[in-house]
């Protein structure tokens, strides 16, 4: 912060001594009461405070189950920055361990443990790397700011990286941006006022690092061009079940000219790299059946290097980078040719394994001849090689266009990962294919016999592409599958290999594994169901022509038997070498990207601190109620207020929502309702004896003035109850109507 900005924090701080000295004496009565809560209400947890003062090395705490006897595998990690603290609690005990890291300068140094967890400790590592620990009981106001922090990050939403630049503002993202453009810039003054007379470093309770970020997020939001560039990466993170990354990539906000060109040049570029894949596509699935084995060959080269380059240089377009700020054509031609590269050698190489296996073309075997160890093995060949081929491709575009610091150990590691995954899910792949072809084949010979009962039975049309659907959407919801289930356990494996990145809680990995099976399921079956159409619609097309010049009378009969003639001259009662192909779509674990960071840096710094005008304004304090859902059912919260006289309410069902309460409302009252299905009370819970409270009745909060306040609601299939309650603060009010 520069010297003009602390003067002026100082004016700001000045003109408000006397209202801040009439609250000194419920603010020290408010500290001691929550040094009172710590001691007894956190005895459940098993704390250590660690406290970084090294300049260079990066601390990683590893936490160990209590039962591990040699301590190889952690249970969880949190990397430590220089000039940082970090408050690790645990509801079970542990055993941790402290390893400094020096990024690749030097060999990384175990300081202190493995050691068992015996009392709560305060861990202060020195600039000379040097451990010294101390009863954390001794220290109760270093616990209740690292306590406070803990609680405002799970309180506030995260966006781009880092806490929502609104929420630290203490508004409703969604409702703000409603707003026309005058009446955003005013809230957000307004609110930006309010934060610091919380927050200011020079106040009780106040904190130089919240306080900045305060400061950075004024002066983002308030910038034209750097708001619309920060809503365009918040959409994007928003994950692409949701309309608003779609929103971002097709549709963002451009305010300058250049944002406007970027915009353009990035849509010509994402409609090109979709024009290559489909291209791509066309000409595998055209060739993929050809009788002549050179034609299949060129096919599956070209083929596959269209669609590698095509999607390498799609996901480029529409990457989080090219729409927050560029899409670069000399990266996007880089990311072209990476791809073609990779997917042209798992083409040619899976061609080559599925010629020496089951042959291609006019020599390849019958689907129906073909053993289940035939399909196993075609299938797990193309899947690894495929697995390897796309993660150095990968790697390759991340390191050589993106700039990413990626070491040839990372990358070799990360292409048997996914030759792995790809072997597998090939494999499973393969065998699902052979189960339908021959639950295919023994249907029609049990249901007809002779030529004229297998064009019936399998020549139809809806009945070619219902045998097809079959047998390409199970192959992919195996590979799909396998690639989720062994990706995730993939993961957790390299988190324990990579001391640069934060292990996760395996059940973190486990649920991730879930949620990813069933995202592959669907976007496989979408992907291949398309491809199947397609390719179905090319043949019924060649169907007609054939039968366009044919008598009124034998259409439907010849029609079929054209069908029948193509189906023998693709080659669909052979092996082919697409349908047993394997892939992997194995993600490597990265740190998360922040582009628009929350964190000041070197120009940030400078931000412009609240004039003396600003910071004196004397209006009238409005309050803030937020909402956080954490339960299994829907739930909402009603608020009711007077407001000169007159009743007004606010319902809000959305978790992470806000309300502002006017500054002359009175008789406010907060409640709760959740659907079960119905709709029903919850019900009022001493959360802190963990007890439902006699007689029954709703769980209402009562007000005269509007307040600062945060409920969590949580609970189970069961039962909903309001948790926690917090304040400015986001520390526990213990309020309990």
């Amino acid at each position: 912060m520069s010297k003009e900005d602390q003067e002026s924090l100082r004016q700001e701080n000045k003109s408000s001594h006397d209202e801040s000295q009439s609250k000194d004496f419920e603010k020290e009565e408010k500290s001691l009461f929550n040094a009172n809560e710590l001691k007894d209400g956190q005895q459940e947890y098993k704390c250590l405070l660690i406290v970084n003062e090294s300049k260079e090395a990066k601390l990683t705490l590893y936490i160990y189950p209590v039962w591990s006897l040699f301590c190889k595998v952690s249970e969880s990690s949190k990397i430590i920055q220089p000039n940082e603290r970090v408050l690790h609690r645990k509801e079970t005990g542990f055993k941790f361990e402290i390893v400094a890291n020096f990024g690749g300068k030097r060999e990384t140094k175990k300081l202190l443990g493995p050691l068992k967890w015996v009392e709560d400790k305060l861990i202060k590592v020195t600039e000379a790397l040097d451990c010294t620990q101390e009863n954390l009981a001794n220290f109760p106001e270093e616990k209740r700011v690292c306590l406070r922090k803990i609680y405002r990050r799970k309180e506030l939403k995260t966006t781009c990286g880092g806490l929502n630049l609104y929420e630290i503002l203490g508004l409703n993202m969604k409702e703000n941006r409603k707003k026309n453009i005058d009446d955003q810039k005013a809230a957000i003054k307004k609110a930006f006022r309010e934060k610091m007379r919380i927050w200011h470093p020079d106040k009780n309770f106040g904190d130089h690092e919240i306080a900045m970020q305060i400061i950075v997020a004024r002066e983002t939001l308030l910038d034209d061009e750097r708001r619309a560039r920060y809503h365009n990466e918040a959409d994007y993170d928003a994950g692409w079940l949701s309309l608003r990354r779609f929103k971002a990539i097709f549709w963002p906000e451009c305010f300058t000219d250049k944002q406007n060109e970027v915009y353009w040049r990035r849509i010509g570029l994402l409609t090109l790299s979709l024009g290559i894949t489909v291209g791509g596509i066309v000409l595998t699935a055209c060739t993929a059946g050809a009788a002549a084995p050179p034609t299949v060959v060129f096919g599956a080269i070209f083929g596959s290097g269209f669609i590698g380059g095509g999607i390498q240089s799609f996901m480029h377009a529409v990457n989080k980078e090219s729409i927050v700020d560029e899409c670069d054509v000399k990266s996007w031609l880089l990311k072209l040719g990476i791809g073609f590269a990779g997917g042209a050698i798992t083409g040619g190489v899976a061609v080559g394994i599925t010629a020496g296996v089951v042959g291609i073309g006019k020599v390849a075997l019958e689907s129906g001849t073909i053993a289940a160890g035939q399909f196993l093995g075609v299938g797990a060949g193309t899947g690894a090689v495929g697995g390897v081929a796309s993660s150095l491709a990968s790697d390759a575009g991340r390191a050589f266009v993106d700039g990413e610091n990626i070491t040839a150990k990372q990358a070799l590691l990360r292409a048997g990962c996914s030759g792995v995954i790809g072997a597998g899910a090939g494999a499973l792949g393969g065998l699902a294919t052979q189960g339908i072809v021959s639950r295919q084949a023994s249907a029609a010979t049990a249901t007809l016999q002779g030529d004229i009962g297998e064009q019936v039975v399998v020549l139809t049309g809806a009945r070619r592409l219902g045998n097809t659907l079959a047998r390409e959407v199970s192959r992919q919801l195996a590979e799909s599958g396998t690639e989720a289930i062994m990706g995730t356990a993939t993961q957790f494996v390299e988190e324990r290999l990579d001391d640069s990145v934060e292990n996760q809680h395996p059940m973190e990995h486990v649920v991730r594994g879930v949620k990813n099976v069933a995202i592959n399921a669907v976007k496989g079956t979408a992907v291949q169901g398309a491809g199947t159409l397609v390719s179905h619609g090319i043949n019924e097309v060649k169907v007609k022509r054939q039968v366009r010049h044919t008598a009124e009378c034998n259409k439907t009969v010849i029609r079929r038997k054209a069908r029948y003639d193509l189906s023998l001259e693709n080659n669909e009662h052979r092996a082919n070498w697409k349908s047993v192909k394997g892939s992997s779509s194995y993600e490597p674990i990265c740190q998360p990207t922040n582009v628009s960071t929350n964190q000041p840096d070197d120009d940030e710094s400078q931000a412009t601190t609240p004039t003396s005008d600003e910071g004196e304004a004397d209006e009238p304090q409005e309050g803030t109620i937020k909402y956080i859902s954490e339960g299994a059912w829907l739930s909402k919260m009603i608020i009711t207020y007077s407001l000169n006289g007159e009743e007004s309410e606010a319902v809000e069902s959305d978790s992470d929502s806000i309300v502002k309460i006017p500054a002359g409302a009175t008789q406010i009252e907060v409640k709760f309702k959740v659907s079960r299905p119905s709709w029903g009370d919850i019900m009022k819970y001493d959360r802190f004896e963990k007890t439902w409270c006699k007689p029954d009745e709703p769980h209402v909060f009562r007000y005269e003035k509007p307040p600062i306040r945060t409920f969590t609601v949580s609970g189970g299939l069961w039962w909903e109850a309001v948790m926690r309650v917090s304040d400015e603060y986001h520390e526990e009010t213990r309020e309990m109507s």
